[in-house]
């Protein structure tokens, strides 16, 4: 029987990262339009998600820090075989789906912030602290391989069997069932007599912010405009379908090589960088991207969508080694998680938006206007970094 240990803990979230995001379903907004929803109607599906997320996910993170980091693991591969079967049954039924992004939100949840605490507190115990930016740059590549592997997959079933998708994802949330069995509970956890309580939990958290408030600025400020950043690689793949099969999982293939060669690059740049001075450099080169979706190419808006993506992937490690290091252990699943609600918030506004204006004006429109708006916003960050360098 294989031996439970903290360093075997990295091995089993990497595997764990595998195929709980396994991008087989990457597809979701092309296989809720062929089931005969208008994007406005996938907009607001995406706001039911966020809206569930931004509800339950301070709470999720602080039953993380009260009790087992397994548990929420373990709920949140529950939630996401309900949300599979959910989509698999709706048959054109908004109702069902609406349902089923309910799930979907929560299976997100329960991962979210306890999977990054389990990865951190799991390296401090194996004496491996030092290197937690290598090792969750490592595992997010993994996700990003993962993800874009899946999604190259799901392009041979674009056209009429992307309910299939929803079918692998069932049997990799059942093996991942497993994967967390294996995982040995840090001992932040074990240790405890008692497990502290949710007041303590959020008064921690308050006293946090009020020591630092502009990092309390700074996950506002940051997730919003990360949620900007993602648009185009949401609303994409509405346009794939003019695309054969095999050019759809090539795109994806390539993305997956340039997500990891980003990720590769942020573990090697990202402990000589700070998160907020590269943000704004960031959002310039995405607005700039956005703006040449005027041109209405189809092998542009694949540059567009494989570059802005890397940007994302380059950004999304440094960001959260900054923040680790900020947050202390006993409230770590709950930070994160707050992280994640105002990731949320700025979806539940931004995403059917986007979906109502590409309906009203076009895809290509949409994305010249926003990406106007980024470049000017990256410009006035620049020049505004000071303010957040001071704390940071």
């Amino acid at each position: 029987m294989l031996k439970k240990s903290y360093r075997h803990n990295i091995v089993w979230l990497g595997a764990t990262e595998f195929f709980s995001f396994f991008g087989i379903t990457s597809f979701w907004i092309l296989f809720l339009t062929q089931q005969g929803m208008t994007l406005w109607q996938v907009g607001i599906l995406e706001s039911i998600f966020h809206t569930t997320s931004l509800l339950s996910e301070v709470p999720s993170g602080m039953l993380a820090d009260r009790f087992h980091y397994r548990t929420n693991l373990y709920l949140g591969r529950i939630m996401s075989i309900i949300s599979c079967l959910m989509m698999l049954f709706g048959q054109g039924n908004f109702w069902i789906y609406a349902l089923g992004m309910v799930f979907n939100a929560w299976s997100y949840n329960f991962d979210s912030g306890t999977s990054s605490a389990m990865v951190f507190e799991s390296a401090k115990e194996a004496g491996l602290e030092n290197r937690f930016l290598k090792i969750s740059s490592f595992l997010s590549g993994t996700a990003e391989a993962t993800r874009t592997m899946g999604t190259v997959i799901a392009g041979f079933f674009v056209h009429g069997l992307l309910d299939v998708t929803y079918v692998i994802q069932i049997a990799f949330s059942l093996l991942v069932l497993f994967f967390i069995f294996m995982m040995k509970e840090p001992s932040v956890k074990e240790e405890r007599d008692q497990p502290a309580s949710l007041k303590n939990i959020i008064k921690t958290v308050i006293k946090v912010f009020r020591r630092t408030p502009r990092l309390l600025y700074w996950l506002m400020m940051s997730q919003l405009i990360c949620v900007f950043m993602c648009m185009f690689y949401f609303y994409y793949q509405n346009e794939l379908e003019s695309l054969d099969s095999w050019q759809i999982s090539l795109v994806m293939l390539i993305s997956s090589g340039v997500n990891i060669g980003a990720v590769w690059l942020a573990s090697h740049l990202g402990e000589n960088q700070k998160a907020s001075r590269l943000l704004p450099i960031l959002v310039a080169l995405t607005g700039l991207l956005y703006i040449f979706s005027f041109t209405k190419i189809p092998m542009v808006y694949v540059l567009i969508y494989l570059l802005t993506d890397g940007i994302y992937a380059f950004f999304l490690p440094i960001f959260n080694n900054d923040l680790q290091n900020q947050i202390p252990s006993d409230v770590r699943a709950t930070m994160l998680s707050v992280c994640s609600m105002f990731f949320s918030l700025s979806m539940i506004l931004v995403f059917p938006m986007t979906g109502l204006f590409i309906d009203y004006f076009g895809f290509s429109q949409t994305f010249l206007g926003l990406g106007s708006v980024l470049a000017v916003l990256g410009i006035i960050l620049i020049c505004g970094y000071s303010y957040f360098s001071n704390d940071r």
